[in-house]
């Protein structure tokens, strides 16, 4: 774990300081935008899960898990996943700030929190964390910054108590598999060139994928793949077409069949109801 770079520049305000710091409620009733949580992705900020109610399943690196009430998942910048809350799910999802070099645990943790009291200050300071009100505010930035430092030792502290248990050999598998997927992401890459990449087959590795994940090795890159799609149709002005070309399909209309295939709508059409979604 790398020391916090806390005043390394002391012209930064503190809004600056915090800059990326974001926070999103962790349920399975949000109708809108679910996919980019439910197929894999990548956060470019540490990632910290803080599930207070309910169970769901979560994909970390080609790995499935279950998780229930009072589960902490640290998560260090660029690590792939995919977050299906169960129906009486309820929990954050904190992007912590740029600023820090390593705020958590630089490999994925999956904490199972027992006891009581660090329970409630975990969620006590996710709770004022979600109500700093204006970071410009200087006494507003201070004290959003330093619930960020607490919440950062509380993860390590309860980190140290259990030991990360020894990864399977499938699961070791999985995730340079998906590492892989990121690395060549829109490269045209085919499964049997990861394969051959990691040194297994093609079939090795969806036999793999199934015993990890419950889904081919062929899916989970078609997964990521529409992921991606969807954000930059969400996210960007891009040009169908510049989409199709940078994830590497051959023609835009094979993009849109692919994506149709997917989504049940065109690329324009989804764009323009996510557009619509996110001005209302």
């Amino acid at each position: 774990m790398s020391r916090i770079r806390l005043f390394e520049s002391r012209d930064l305000s503190e809004a600056e300081r915090l800059t990326g710091l974001t926070l999103e409620m962790v349920t399975a009733l949000k109708r809108h935008g679910r996919w980019r949580r439910t197929l894999p992705h990548v956060e470019p900020l540490p990632v910290l899960i803080w599930i207070q109610r309910g169970q769901g399943r979560i994909t970390v690196l080609g790995r499935t898990r279950g998780f229930g009430p009072a589960t902490a998942i640290a998560l260090p910048p660029g690590t792939p996943f995919a977050l299906v809350p169960g129906t009486m799910t309820e929990g954050t999802l904190i992007r912590m700030p740029a600023l820090f070099e390593a705020p958590l645990p630089d490999t994925p943790r999956h904490l199972r929190l027992s006891d009581v009291a660090v329970q409630g200050e975990l969620s006590g300071l996710i709770d004022r964390l979600g109500r700093h009100g204006d970071l410009a505010d200087p006494p507003a930035g201070r004290s959003a910054l330093g619930r960020v430092i607490l919440l950062s030792a509380l993860v390590e502290r309860e980190a140290r108590k259990v030991e990360a248990p020894p990864t399977p050999r499938p699961a070791q598998l999985a995730a340079r598999f998906a590492r892989a997927v990121e690395a060549h992401l829109g490269s045209c890459v085919t499964l049997e060139n990861i394969g051959a990449e990691l040194g297994v087959t093609a079939t090795h590795l969806t036999r793999t994928l199934r015993e990890t994940a419950g889904m081919t090795a062929a899916a989970y890159m078609q997964a990521r793949l529409m992921h991606e799609a969807r954000r930059r149709l969400s996210d960007t002005d891009a040009p169908a077409a510049m989409i199709a070309a940078d994830l590497g399909f051959s023609s835009p209309a094979y993009f849109t069949r692919a994506f149709g295939r997917e989504t049940g709508q065109t690329p324009s059409a989804f764009r323009a109801e996510a557009r619509r979604v996110a001005s209302i």
